[in-house]
């Protein structure tokens, strides 16, 4: 009788602990979860820059169109509500539409949310760009002029500014070095087509 009562006791013990340890277990990812969200609540609220814009989700068209670089292997979403959003990239409002006369600068990330941009360091004069439209139901066709001749060290003090008129340019923008926002690094295209 007395054995029976030593393995109910450790039965109980058992229990016991296994108990404590879900609770403590539960307790610990509720305290995650809470530094989360102030977290999140902390990015939504941080100052915007150049390189990480967000504006509010007020625009009539969150995607716009699609940005295609076939020797790249690129095909992403042309936004204008973030730049973090995965398979993306961003649309700056200051700039004008795609195939209007003017600069249209596209900004994407090297690392983060998929890196739409990690291979753009590889584009040469005369690839190919192409923007779809999905409110005008175009194809606009462009060429790249110049890759990473242009390094903006001081784009926080010297902003980029997008020209509201002349030839119809592409500007595509992201971090350098890679992964860090010490500079913007730009790639220059120029329309060519339109189908």
């Amino acid at each position: 009788m007395r054995k029976y009562k030593i393995y109910s006791i450790i039965i109980i013990l058992t229990c016991i602990i296994i108990s404590s340890l879900i609770v403590v277990k539960g307790y610990q990812d509720f305290e995650k979860l809470k530094k989360s969200q102030k977290h999140l609540e902390e990015y939504k609220n941080a100052p915007k820059e150049l390189l990480n814009p967000e504006i509010p989700t007020t625009t009539e068209h969150t995607i716009i169109g699609k940005l295609i670089i076939p020797s790249i292997g690129l095909e992403v979403w042309i936004r204008e509500d973030t730049v973090n959003a995965y398979d993306s990239v961003y649309h700056y409002p200051e700039s004008v539409m795609p195939g209007e006369p003017g600069d249209c600068g596209i900004l994407g990330h090297r690392t983060r949310y998929s890196g739409p941009f990690q291979l753009i360091g590889n584009l040469k004069p005369g690839d190919t760009v192409i923007i779809e439209d999905m409110q005008t139901s175009k194809r606009y066709i462009y060429k790249v002029v110049s890759n990473g001749q242009d390094i903006r060290w001081d784009y926080k003090e010297n902003p980029i500014r997008f020209s509201q008129t002349g030839k119809p340019r592409l500007m595509l923008i992201t971090c350098y070095p890679p992964g860090r926002t010490d500079a913007a690094w730009i790639t220059y295209c120029e329309l060519v087509e339109t189908h």
